[in-house]
């Protein structure tokens, strides 16, 4: 892995990994956009090489790209795919508005809105499914049900917190 990080580093972009998730960044003014693309087409070419030398396939399905910034900064930005060579697994990579990052749903402008929205459904669902079953479990397995059900809400809560219309929740 840490000569992933050197092909990245080497073309002034910063990565991160997690397990088998590598994420890749890059910073720039909005008048450089297309030169930070060119920069990230060019590493995601590199790193398929590597991989493809040591016996590693690039997931295309899982290779997204998505700006962020303000939204008037956004609404400017002309790039709506990100062309890679022909020796990649894809021909091009397309501009996502939202990507799910280890179980947090990010937007470009990082309002957690979408990600707030999906936890409420799903918290919903789960509750409504608690309440059909209810009269058939005891209450220590509604109790061990209720606190699993609170640390599912309370997975990636400290992303969350100080987020305008974000609420937080913290099990007792």
């Amino acid at each position: 892995m840490t000569k992933l990080f050197v092909i990245i580093t080497s073309l002034g972009l910063t990565g991160h990994s997690y397990a088998d998730d590598t994420q890749v960044y890059i910073s720039a003014p909005m008048v450089e956009s297309q030169q930070a693309a060119a920069r990230l087409a060019e590493c995601i070419e590199r790193l398929d090489r590597w991989m493809g030398q040591n016996g590693l396939k690039l997931n295309a399905k899982k290779t997204q790209l998505m700006w962020l910034g303000s939204r008037h900064q956004l609404a400017k930005l002309t790039i709506s795919q990100l062309p890679l060579p022909t020796t990649t697994s894809s021909s091009t990579v397309d501009i996502v508005l939202t990507a799910n990052d280890l179980g947090v749903i990010l937007d470009g402008q990082l309002t957690m809105t979408t990600h707030v929205s999906s936890v409420c459904h799903a918290g919903f669902f789960q509750l409504h499914q608690l309440r059909s079953v209810r009269r058939s479990l005891t209450n220590k397995a509604t109790r061990a049900l209720v606190q699993a059900f609170i640390s599912c809400l309370d997975y990636c809560n400290s992303v969350l917190a100080g987020v305008p219309g974000a609420v937080c929740m913290t099990p007792s």
